[in-house]
């Protein structure tokens, strides 16, 4: 069944950026899941490429986790 839209959406709405911030986190995961995994294929094709690649995966997967924290605060005190 699809989402209807009981109202217009104002940006000023507190349930309206919970959902946008929400909807960020959810694009951030799903690109650090996409770019990360192929990444990692390409390293497994090519040993010799991308030594930083561990560096990088744990840095964006920390800034990843600290994303989530921050849409979780912001939850808990708009609740």
């Amino acid at each position: 069944m699809p989402l209807v839209a009981t109202r217009p959406p104002n940006p000023q709405d507190p349930a309206y950026q919970q959902l946008e911030r929400w909807i960020n986190f959810a694009v951030h995961g799903a690109l650090f899941a996409a770019l990360n995994s192929g990444l990692w294929l390409w390293r497994g094709l090519r040993p010799e490429s991308l030594a930083q690649l561990p560096l990088l995966s744990l840095s964006w997967g920390a800034l990843l986790l600290l994303h989530l924290a921050w849409c979780c605060n912001k939850a808990l005190k708009s609740a």
